[in-house]
């Protein structure tokens, strides 16, 4: 028998009266029941994680003008309280004579989880796993004494739990229904894209059937072209023609030589047309690239356009596909207009062999003439005479007879150049008709590929249109809602990432390639917190999702109508967030050649001022910029190289912010801006950790006030826009700060912390919010609890070597996305008329 006893004690009741029971706390309510084997601080770590979700109502309060320090109640809730049935579930094991000893020590102090936690350092899987051994023969006093501060803190970490549970399945409820409204608008947009679809389909159709029309109007006309030639080939075979029809076979020939030449414009305005369209092609192509690499991008409905933009394309193929055979037209244009200069170079060779066959046939027929006279001549002669011999009379009759013959071969031979030549001329007009019924029939090829660029051009229109109107929808809906929105980023993995060949250099994120959260959900991927367990994986969805592959331009894009209300009146705030190294500088301020979203911000609002002055606005703008270092407020446009000054924030009634010695700054153009970012990233404070080499160890705050007025109709405006670049979160043990560093970070976590409070005060609607916790919480209060337009630039890290901090920086995105703040309204003065 050993001589030692173990002993657990149960979890108490939920409730809190005296009709309570105590429960076995159930392994799913807990974290993990297995003894921790990380170290002090990773208990510490993990206790503060759960500690996020516990009910404001469970813990401290302050009172009024008190510290940061609360106070804790040491009293019972009377005699059917927790201490209560405490005691009596305590008596009740451990037998009459324990129970006596517990009731001496008096009722059970009541403390709260948090207070425990911070004087004892445990973690809820350190107390569940605690064991209480006991001595042979010790008594039960002492056990008693023994279990009074385990009931305490297993009486904590219950009401903990307890509360966390509930705030779960609140939390799970409204997914449920914000899941049920997100499926109904995406059948409405189903049954719309569905009827679209049929209206492109019918489109396709009649397009198809122009297609098997031309085409065979193709087939008829190169049947014609070949019935032609054959024609013109006979032709080859005329070798005689009349001398009275020569004048008319050139006036012939040079009306084909104008029409050939009217020919070679058209054929020029046929490569004309043919390279335009090729340059439209490639215009088309490379709009659509970049319209593919935007809508890859898109939020709830971008699988829709990327139908529309399909079909755009298949309309781009079509088109190409008609282009390719006008070219084939083109190139058998070429072919008969080629054919046809050789059958006018072949003519007038004819005509010239013509010619001369004419001119031999005639001095023939003159020869011949001549000797016919001369024999009538003769043969008057001799019957004149009267004495010439029969011989020569047969011999002159001869002759004559051979030339009569000679002279009849010649009249038909050119009655059959007549008919040949009378055959050309037909074929000549046959060959003329063909051709201008083809260039009608170009003409028609070519208005219908104008309709049909016309047409892609407006549905390309369309689409663009649609996707204007869906931001601004966008825009009002989530104005109208009150939400924080939330834009997370990724950046790209480093060089030094990417040579690494360990482990942890592979990606943790994974992004959804289709669906409802295609640009919204992305999914990281994080090692088990005990040796051997499996990775596990968490999926976010927020309000856009920027993967690695991401520019400056299409990061700028998406909250330009954001930074555009700054213009309208209202106050705006844009602030990033995230771990050390995550890429928050780079997306605010950026860098010479990929500027980030300050410098982009300041060139739009001049450039749309600008724009406005046509509107007879005229716009005052004043720029300030400041750091809060070691919680101290510092001004990074103090020409003063150390700012001592001590700097305060108030707000007024109208939700302006005001920091007391600030130095104003007109500006009236984009370059002056560049000059003030500058000289604050000058005087910024940075430092190098073992995590960055540039780590920012300050907040820095770059404000920006509008002030309009209208001169015609006396209306004045008033805006603000705050663009903020939050120090990040690191951890100590892993930055390798000491010293100056170290206080610098202890300052970052404490206000950084403070903002985590302020944000679950405000996701659980809390009565009080403790902005004054942290000079950036009182700081940045009009834009997280007034009626500011607020955007949360959530950066993380791709790889795993970050995994647990990334999941961290998503969870806090995720409720800062889940708190309701005021509608935004616009600061506009009207005058009364």
């Amino acid at each position: 028998m050993d001589d030692r006893r173990e002993s657990r004690i149960p979890r108490p009741g939920v409730g809190g009266g005296a009709g309570a029971t105590t429960k076995p706390l159930e392994p799913s309510k807990a974290t993990n029941s297995a003894a921790p084997t990380g170290s002090a601080m990773d208990r510490k770590r993990k206790a503060d994680a759960v500690s996020d979700a516990v009910p404001d109502a469970k813990r401290p309060t302050f009172s009024a003008g008190q510290g940061a320090r609360p106070t804790r109640s040491n009293t019972t809730t009377g005699a059917g309280g927790r201490s209560a049935s405490v005691q009596q579930a305590t008596s009740a094991r451990t037998g009459p004579s324990q129970a006596q000893g517990a009731s001496e020590l008096g009722p059970i102090a009541e403390e709260s989880w948090d207070d425990i936690r911070d004087k004892t350092g445990q973690a809820p899987e350190d107390v569940l796993s605690k064991k209480v051994a006991f001595a042979k023969g010790t008594k039960p006093e002492r056990k008693v004494e023994a279990f009074v501060p385990l009931v305490k803190e297993l009486k904590a970490l219950g009401r903990h739990l307890h509360g966390s549970n509930q705030r779960l399945e609140l939390d799970v409820e409204q997914w449920k229904r914000h899941s049920a409204e997100l499926s109904s608008q995406a059948e409405a947009e189903r049954h719309e894209w569905t009827a679209k679809q049929a209206e492109v389909a019918k489109q396709m159709q009649e397009i198809r059937e122009l297609l098997e029309l031309q085409e065979q109007q193709n087939n008829k006309l190169e049947s014609d072209i070949k019935q032609g030639a054959e024609q013109l080939a006979e032709k080859e075979a005329a070798r005689a023609t009349l001398q009275q029809r020569l004048d008319g076979v050139e006036a012939d020939l040079e009306r084909a030589s104008k029409q050939l030449e009217e020919r070679d414009g058209k054929v020029k305005e046929m490569e004309e047309l043919i390279r335009t369209g090729q340059k439209y092609s490639t215009t088309l192509q490379t709009y659509n690239t970049s319209l593919q690499a935007d809508l890859t991008a898109e939020k709830t409905r971008r699988d829709e356009v990327q139908r529309a933009k399909d079909e755009l394309q298949g309309q781009a193929a079509e088109l190409g596909g008609r282009v390719r055979s006008l070219e084939q037209l083109l190139a058998y244009e070429r072919e008969q207009v080629e054919k046809l200069r050789n059958e006018r170079e072949s003519a007038t060779r004819d005509i010239a062999m013509l010619r001369a066959d004419l001119d031999n046939t005639r001095q023939e027929r003159e020869r011949a003439v001549a000797d016919m006279t001369k024999a009538k001549d003769d043969l008057d002669r001799l019957r004149t005479a009267g004495g010439k011999s029969m011989e020569t009379l047969e011999a002159l009759s001869n002759d004559k007879a051979t030339m009569e013959a000679q002279l009849s071969m010649q009249q038909r031979h050119i009655s059959s150049m007549r008919e040949e030549l009378a055959g050309a001329k037909e074929n000549r007009a046959m060959s003329d008709a063909l051709a201008d019924t083809r260039a009608s029939q170009i003409t028609e090829l070519k208005a219908q590929v104008e309709s049909l660029q016309g047409s892609l051009a407006d549905a390309e229109r369309r689409v663009y249109e649609g996707e204007l109107v869906r931001r601004k929808l966008h825009n009002i809906i989530q104005d109208l809602k009150g939400n924080i929105r939330v834009y997370c980023r990724v950046r790209p993995v480093s060089s030094s990432e990417a040579s690494d060949s360990a482990h942890d250099s592979e990606m943790s994120l994974d992004f959804p390639a289709a669906g409802d959260l295609l640009g919204r959900g992305l999914t990281v991927t994080v090692n088990g917190n005990l040796s051997g367990q499996a990775p596990q994986k968490h999926s976010f969805a927020f309000d856009r999702v920027f993967s690695p592959g991401t520019t400056q331009d299409m990061v700028f894009d998406e909250l330009s109508e954001l930074v555009q209300s700054a213009l309208d009146g209202h106050k705006v705030c844009i602030f990033a967030y995230g771990q050390t190294g995550s890429g928050k500088t780079f997306t605010m301020l950026g860098s010479r050649e990929q500027p980030g979203v300050i410098p982009r911000a300041m060139q739009q609002i001049f450039t749309s001022g600008q724009k406005l002055a046509a509107q007879d606005w005229q716009f005052n703008m004043q720029a300030s910029m400041l750091e809060i270092y070691n919680e101290e407020i510092r001004d990074l446009l103090s020409r003063r190289k150390d700012d001592s000054k001590k700097h305060q924030v108030t707000h007024d009634s109208n939700g302006l912010t005001t920091v007391s010695d600030l130095t104003l700054v007109d500006v009236n153009r984009p370059e002056a801006v560049d000059q003030l970012l500058a000289q604050a990233m000058d005087k910024r404070a940075v430092g190098c950790t073992a995590l960055n080499e540039q780590s920012s160890r300050s907040h820095m705050v770059f404000s920006m006030r509008i002030e309009g007025h209208n001169t015609s109709t006396d209306a004045k405006v008033c805006g603000v826009l705050n663009l903020i670049d939050l120090a990040g979160s690191e951890r100590v043990k892993e930055s390798g700060a000491i010293g100056q560093r170290l206080k610098e970070a202890q300052a970052i976590n404490k206000s950084l912390s403070a903002l985590g409070d302020v944000i679950m005060a405000l996701a659980n609607k809390q009565e009080h919010v403790p902005f004054r916790n942290s000079k950036l919480t009182y700081l940045l209060q009009p834009s997280l609890g007034g009626d500011s337009k607020t955007l949360m630039f959530l950066n993380v890290a791709p790889t795993r070597e970050f995994g647990h901090e990334s999941l961290c920086s998503l969870r806090f995105g995720s409720k800062v996305n889940a708190c309701e703040i005021n509608v935004p309204k616009k600061n506009v003065t009207v005058p009364r008329g």
